[in-house]
């Protein structure tokens, strides 16, 4: 395994002063202001231009005059905004367009003079370690094999319960002119391929976001989320086979895509073929969220624990969003007996997700504050959650604003996405958060004053002395209206 990679600090450290980072890809360039380090580093500003710097690599090993001309001038632009940003850090990195041509310095010293900071030009080992990386900070325990399809390289990485087993690199990406026997015979070369069978593939790159696009729009997907999209091998084949030929079908497909998206398709079919993987992930990670995630990591070297990535960026949301200090632990101690109700994997953990996330939209008009704060949790751009969990968590915060007003709509993704008992169980706990941050006003010593627990029949609670005097009629019909969404009866102790 490489060693982390060093970079260029323009003042001290810090975790609240913006870093940039630029990414010079064989296809694009893409400038990504960060206002943070963190497990949720929310970009400030993030702006990409179409190059297309390894065009016909290929054919010469030579990078183009015009596209380096091209390259330049997009950099000249992005400087005098990190410029004026004041950013306490600023990473350059280059991969394969600048790493396989012989005419790379042509390229890499006058865009080091534009922006004031070197050219990385990352080797293939440490693009595959980034790559995955910046998926696996964010899914650390998964298992099965990374592809990075970029305009010049597929990276390709067997992953083990989040961990690098075997990379490698290979000089083909949708920016070539490979013939299918050669796609299928660079691919034959990777003599560990046969790993990866019955394994899932997480697709990495606009390649394979531009499947997902064309998927999202030709099936009515219900979500336009690509990150954590799972196609079956079959229905990825039929859109492959589509997007080749003469007159491929290029519906849902970006149109900067479109002109090489052939290619791109000959690449990925070969890959899901021969490999004999069982499913795709599409996955909107990418080697920055790997150099973010490895500044993280050497920043917090042996200072504490790993932490769960999904409950690590709740908890940032949730210090930017929070109305009130020292509320969410407390709301999630007092709301952990429903775990057993929620019918969803993972519950425990999607609770407190679900506690940190409950005051989303506190400041928005009250009769918008549900279909906003759905809206946002749909949106956010955390890439450890499923389809599936980001529906549960937006369903379970829109009801904690909403309650179950006959007035207010059901929003269709809701259904689409969750079973009827996954959505009866968002619900419920949607309905025990609207009641306990109503009753406790935000106050956590009032929260502690009421307890609850589970049966097979009854919702217990108990209410002290110090929390009786905010339990008024009000606060006992939401409460009844939660019990009742939890199918149980309510019963109080003592």
């Amino acid at each position: 395994m490489s060693p982390a990679l060093p970079f260029v600090a323009r003042t001290h450290h810090s975790k609240h002063e913006p870093i940039g980072v630029i990414d010079i890809g064989s296809n694009s360039i893409r400038m990504v202001i960060y206002r943070r380090y963190g497990r949720y580093p929310l970009p400030l500003f993030n702006e990409r231009v179409t190059v297309k710097l390894g065009e016909g690599l290929d054919q010469n090993e030579m990078l183009n005059p015009d596209k380096i001309a091209l390259a330049l001038s997009a950099l000249r632009r992005f400087s005098h905004i990190m410029n004026a940003m004041s950013l306490e850090r600023t990473i350059v990195v280059a991969t394969a367009a600048v790493r396989r041509a012989k005419n790379a310095a042509a390229f890499t010293v006058p865009a080091a003079a534009i922006i004031g900071a070197p050219v990385m030009v990352l080797s293939a080992q440490d693009e595959a370690r980034l790559v995955t990386l910046g998926l696996t900070a964010n899914m650390p325990n998964i298992s099965g094999l990374v592809a990075d399809l970029g305009g010049g390289s597929l990276e390709l990485v067997l992953v083990e319960d989040g961990q690098v087993q075997k990379s490698i690199s290979l000089n083909m990406g949708h920016l070539s002119t490979r013939t299918a026997p050669e796609v299928a015979a660079l691919l034959q070369s990777v003599d560990w391929l046969d790993e990866a069978v019955g394994a899932t593939l997480y697709g990495i790159g606009g390649s394979f976001r531009a499947l997902g696009s064309a998927y999202v729009k030709r099936s009515n997907y219900p979500l336009f989320l690509l990150h954590g999209l799972e196609l079956t091998i079959p229905t990825v084949l039929d859109i492959l086979t589509s997007l080749q030929g003469d007159n491929p079908e290029l519906q849902g497909i970006p149109a900067g895509r479109r002109d090489s998206i052939g290619m791109a398709a000959e690449i990925m079919a070969a890959l899901i073929q021969l490999s004999g993987v069982s499913q795709l992930a599409i996955s909107g990670t990418s080697v920055r969220d790997g150099l973010v995630a490895d500044m993280d990591a050497g920043m917090n070297s042996g200072l504490s624990p790993k932490k769960d990535p999904l409950l690590s960026a709740c908890t940032e949301i949730a210090n930017h969003s929070q109305r009130f200090d020292g509320l969410n632990d407390v709301l999630t101690n007092c709301l952990s007996p429903l775990a057993c109700l929620l019918d969803i994997s993972d519950s425990q953990r999607l609770l407190k997700a679900a506690c940190l996330l409950s005051d989303i939209s506190w400041n928005e008009p009250s009769e918008l504050r549900g279909a906003v704060a759905a809206d946002r949790i749909l949106a956010l751009p955390l890439f450890s959650l499923s389809h599936k969990e980001r529906a549960w968590l937006a369903k379970v915060v829109y009801h904690r604003y909403v309650g179950v007003k006959e007035n207010k709509p059901t929003l269709p993704v809701f259904n689409k996405l969750l079973t009827p008992q996954e959505a009866k169980g968002a619900l419920a706990l949607g309905l025990g958060l609207r009641f306990a941050l109503i009753y406790c006003a935000g106050v956590p010593e009032y929260l502690n004053a009421i307890q609850f627990d589970v049966s097979d029949k009854t919702l217990h609670y108990d209410v002290t002395a110090d929390g009786l005097p905010l339990f008024d009629e009000h606060s006992e019909r939401r409460l009844e209206v939660f019990a009742k969404a939890c199918d149980r009866t309510l019963t109080r102790r003592g």
